[in-house]
């Protein structure tokens, strides 16, 4: 689903605004990670982000964002992926309307989520006390869940937006153990190793087992896998 976003001149109120369509919103926090760690020092400190949907730049010191596509070694590989529309002036017209989520959270490294599928909003991740989670399992469920911390394995990067190609570690907020992947049958459970080579995309690479029950009772919880053949999440 494609995504939006303004940006306007930093220096005054009226001139080179534009709206920013992306293929997706992946596609946005990954432009941004390309302008803003790019060599050319004209972007990387004249464009900011001061959220997800609204950005700023500075032409009159060689950053125009529009210009991020095609100047080189900024961000030339989203040529086809993005594309920017300027808006009319400040003087009586008409301002370009884009649409808002109906739900966002912003991908910040560091900072705690919930997770929860996205097909099925209602289903959380959850990590039931060891007293009586002896196995040390992450489950889903529909009427608890538990806050996870989700970084960045890059030094540096904390604050800083996660695109899917990052690696990264997620961890329980109540105690130093991280996820982790049983290798005889892929079970996600809580462990002081943290799963090597976990990527913010890898997210899509869990997957629901069946919902389990106990002497004919529902327990109201499903047992989480990992698997190429995955699901799709969401941070909460």
């Amino acid at each position: 689903m494609v995504f939006y976003a303004y940006v306007k001149r930093s220096t005054d109120d009226w001139s080179a605004r534009y709206v920013i369509t992306f293929a997706s919103r992946a596609v946005a926090d990954e432009w941004w990670r390309a302008v803003s760690t790019c060599d050319n020092t004209n972007f990387t400190s004249n464009i900011h982000r001061v959220s997800p949907q609204f950005y700023t730049h500075d032409p009159n010191n060689g950053a125009n964002a529009a210009n991020s596509l095609t100047t080189k070694g900024v961000a030339t590989d989203f040529l086809n992926k993005v594309f920017f529309l300027l808006m009319d002036d400040l003087n009586g017209r008409q301002l370009s309307i884009i649409p808002s989520p109906s739900y966002f959270v912003d991908h910040i490294s560091g900072q705690s989520f919930y997770i929860r599928s996205t097909v099925s909003p209602y289903e959380y991740w959850y990590y039931p006390p060891p007293s009586d989670n002896p196995a040390y399992a992450i489950y889903l469920s529909r009427t608890e869940r538990t806050r996870f911390r989700v970084r960045r394995t890059a030094s540096n990067s904390a604050g800083t937006v996660m695109v899917g190609s990052d690696g990264i570690v997620i961890t329980l907020l109540s105690a130093n153990l991280s996820i982790q992947v049983t290798s005889t049958t892929g079970q996600v459970i809580v462990s002081t190793t943290p799963m090597a080579g976990l990527t913010f995309g890898d997210l899509s690479k869990f997957i629901a087992g069946p919902t389990l029950y106990k002497d004919g009772v529902s327990l109201d919880k499903k047992e989480l896998f990992y698997s190429d053949e995955g699901g799709d999440w969401e941070l909460a």
